[in-house]
């Protein structure tokens, strides 16, 4: 019997990424987008959308709903954790 097990691509989480359309800003991916089927509040059945992420701006907690072909990731110096500007250097890594 064929499997269904959908499997999800790769996608580093642990990462922070710049976004197209959102220039000198650095953000969290946290999840997955996930979609309630009809009937959620009697079933409870979430399915997630693995070409998109859920992620807040470094510093905020906004949620944003973006797709991962418009994320770019950061090298770990390329951004402030701080405040979340790419470039920016008030916070310099150790």
């Amino acid at each position: 019997m064929p499997s269904t097990e959908v499997k999800a691509p790769e996608f580093d989480f642990d990462a922070v990424y710049t976004v197209e359309g959102w220039n000198g800003i650095a953000w969290h991916p946290w999840h997955h987008e996930k979609i309630r089927d009809e009937d959620f509040e009697w079933s409870g059945i979430e399915y997630e959308v693995l070409d998109r992420v859920v992620c807040t701006m470094v510093g905020d907690d906004r949620p944003f709903t973006f797709g991962i072909d418009e994320l770019t990731k950061l090298p770990e110096d390329g951004y402030c954790p701080g405040c979340g500007q790419v470039g920016c250097k008030a916070h310099q890594w150790q």
